[in-house]
């Protein structure tokens, strides 16, 4: 009975500290796109594309495929819904607001 109640209490204790917060916060970096346009944040790897977020047009979108926290990656790019670049951006750190007008 004790170690039910042990298990019980310990279980309760978890969710509880899960829901106030104490969980680290993923690192995540944001595409403000103030176009007209739906547009692509995408980076390149191994000359391929890989698309990260599409962002509608007049919205600020948040992405949790990120650099790591205090890291940055090189040969990011905006681009269109059919692939042509909008705008080159020489690297994108963790919690970095890119903006696209």
């Amino acid at each position: 009975m004790k170690n039910a109640m042990l298990a019980l209490a310990t279980a309760a204790l978890s969710l509880a500290l899960a829901s106030c917060g104490l969980e680290a916060e993923r690192p995540y970096i944001q595409l403000q796109n103030d176009s007209d346009r739906i547009v692509v944040l995408q980076t390149r790897v191994d000359a391929r594309p890989v698309p990260m977020m599409t962002v509608a047009p007049h919205t600020t979108l948040k992405s949790m495929n990120s650099p790591l926290k205090g890291r940055c990656v090189s040969d990011w790019e905006i681009v269109d819904t059919d692939g042509k670049l909008l705008k080159k951006i020489d690297r994108v750190c963790s919690y970095d607001t890119v903006v696209y007008s």
